[in-house]
């Protein structure tokens, strides 16, 4: 059975990233443009499979269901971290300083263009 700690090792390996990105693009793996060893190529490429991210359909690998609702989760992270980082910051300073919930709502609302990351706030 796989664990959360088995994919999210998995996904945090940047090389295996590009791979479902590639996969996810259904732009071909290239072993060479990963710049990765056969070995590694293929143990990134059984780590994704073991983990139910990824697999072979008519010669060709493609996201399961699971490796499509992870990889959108990791855009989601990918792009909060370079977004909205600072913002997030201030939210947590803005607690911690006693304001009511109600204020902090309103600038949650105000600060996160994300209705995503809003709603995981709310």
């Amino acid at each position: 059975m796989i664990t959360e700690s088995d994919v999210l090792k998995c996904i945090s390996d940047e090389k295996c990233r590009e791979m479902l990105g590639s996969i996810q693009e259904r732009v071909p793996l290239s072993i060479s443009n990963l710049k990765l060893t056969r070995k590694q190529y293929y143990s990134r490429l059984h780590n994704l499979i073991i983990c139910g991210l990824i697999q072979k359909i008519n010669g060709r690998y493609g996201l399961t269901s699971f490796g499509k609702v992870i990889f959108d989760w990791h855009l989601v992270i990918r792009d909060t971290t370079a977004q909205e980082y600072w913002k997030l910051r201030a939210i947590d300073m803005l607690g911690s300083s006693g304001i009511p919930d109600s204020e902090r709502s309103k600038m949650v609302d105000t600060l996160i263009e994300n209705e995503k990351l809003r709603q995981f706030l709310g």
